[in-house]
């Protein structure tokens, strides 16, 4: 964090009361796990599904915190051992207005990134061009949420010159409150898909939800969205909207060739191959080329960042063999992704399936795997093995109009058959994928 600034300040702008403050020391960064603290930092007491952190104010006084920002009062014993300590009703509240307040403190160019799909690897290829340009402040990971975004905010320094921010959603409304943090320059969309339909319930409002950053870009500022999709294509009415896309009526259109990609954006046509050369990654790509031709960062300086970009881990990650590969996309799983990837492996001469859970489906679950037992029925796989209890719907459907499909309840009970399997054959490619609490990586640790 790059805070600088004292806790009168700090109280002032998060709308506080100070219940003592016996040293105004400039304060630089803080804690928000108490399990982490040192003698003489800062406890910030947040609140969170699974745990509440002003529960744990007396533990952070008694390791030696020097300050403490929380939204319950301290007996006067305790508070006496503190520097300071600044009351608020909302610590989390209070933590999105520091961080806006932090932002407005620097001329930086601000971009966010919000969809269903593709948003960590979008957010990831626009933080690898901007920073190989110039210093650039971002969201790590996936610290996208109401917790991890604003932290990540203030690390915002006078250093940075671009700042690149992930907005992750699992209620309507989250994207607005976050996107209010950032107040972008530009804003990219990366797709509508079905997403959280648990929380979400209908599609009509995860459009809804991840075009509320719509309602917070600066006045001038630019809005770059999938253009293929059906959902976002409404916006192209809007005259400051860019698209992009492998259909001919985008701004920047793709063009997918089995060794390498053509982009055509503004009258000039770019010819490239992505390290991870998988057709849906070159709308991510599509996304970061825009952004970067708005900064007006020259095309040399996109195309040589981007061909070095080999992707996220967990995300169509290509592990290669001597005969084969595997693609590992184990990060996330939904109906839109699952699309995707298997469209991917069916380009291989002899492949094999390793799926588990689509998660938070609610109501849709049956629907959304029975669908999906349909797209793997038309293609050819040497084998399908299924893992999960929502996708038991699947093999339901597949079991007596495929052969080679296999069926386990959990990873852990597949586990030693498949990592068995996966050695023994060595000239087949493997596509593995399912949502993160399957855990799916364990099939190729080691």
């Amino acid at each position: 964090m790059n805070l600088e600034i004292k806790p009168s300040k700090l109280c002032e702008i998060v709308k506080g009361k100070i219940l003592i403050l016996k040293k105004d020391k400039e304060i630089d960064f803080f804690v928000t796990d108490s399990r982490k603290l040192k003698k003489g930092e800062i406890f910030w007491a947040l609140k969170g599904k699974n745990f509440d952190g002003n529960d744990f104010v007396k533990q952070a006084v008694s390791l030696g915190a020097r300050g403490v920002i929380s939204s319950k009062k301290l007996d006067q014993k305790h508070i006496e051992k503190l520097d300071f300590f600044i009351y608020v009703k909302d610590t989390l509240k209070a933590l999105h207005t520091l961080a806006e307040w932090h932002l407005k403190r620097f001329d930086i160019k601000l971009i966010s990134v919000t969809g269903s799909n593709g948003k960590t690897t979008t957010k990831e290829m626009i933080y690898a061009v901007l920073s190989s340009h110039k210093p650039t402040v971002y969201n790590p990971g996936n610290l996208n949420n109401e917790y991890g975004l604003p932290i990540s905010v203030l690390n915002a320094a006078k250093i940075h010159k671009y700042g690149v921010f992930e907005i992750g959603s699992s209620k309507k409304g989250e994207v607005g409150e976050l996107a209010k943090i950032i107040n972008p320059h530009m804003a990219v969309i990366t797709t509508i898909a079905p997403e959280h339909l648990e929380f979400f319930k209908t599609m009509e409002n995860i459009y809804k939800t991840e075009t509320e950053v719509i309602k917070e870009i600066k006045k001038d500022g630019k809005i770059i969205i999938n253009g293929d999709n059906d959902y976002l294509k409404k916006l192209k009415k809007l005259k400051n909207v860019l698209s992009f896309g492998f259909e001919k009526e985008n701004d920047l259109v793709i063009n997918f060739e089995k060794n390498y990609s053509l982009f055509q954006y503004r009258n000039k046509k770019y010819r490239f191959k992505l390290a991870n050369h998988i057709k849906h990654n070159y709308l991510n790509a599509a996304a970061a080329f825009i952004v970067s031709a708005l900064l007006k960062i020259p095309s040399s300086v996109f195309f040589k960042a981007i061909k070095r970009f080999k992707g996220v881990p967990l995300r169509m990650q290509i592990i290669k063999r001597k005969r084969s590969k595997i693609i590992l996309d184990a990060y996330n799983a939904n109906p839109q992704s699952m699309e995707y990837a298997l469209n991917e492996i069916s380009g291989s001469k002899k492949y094999s399936l390793i799926l588990g859970d689509m998660k938070e489906l609610g109501k849709y679950s049956a629907i959304y795997h029975k669908k999906l037992a349909e797209q793997i029925l038309k293609l050819k796989p040497k084998n399908t093995f299924l893992i999960g209890p929502e996708i038991k719907t699947t093999y339901d459907f597949l079991k007596n109009k495929m052969k080679n499909v296999k069926y386990y309840s959990s990873t852990e009970d597949a586990l030693s058959d498949l990592k068995k399997h996966i050695r023994e054959n060595e000239t087949t490619d493997f596509l593995i994928k399912a949502s993160r609490s399957m855990r799916f990586e364990k099939f190729v640790e080691k």
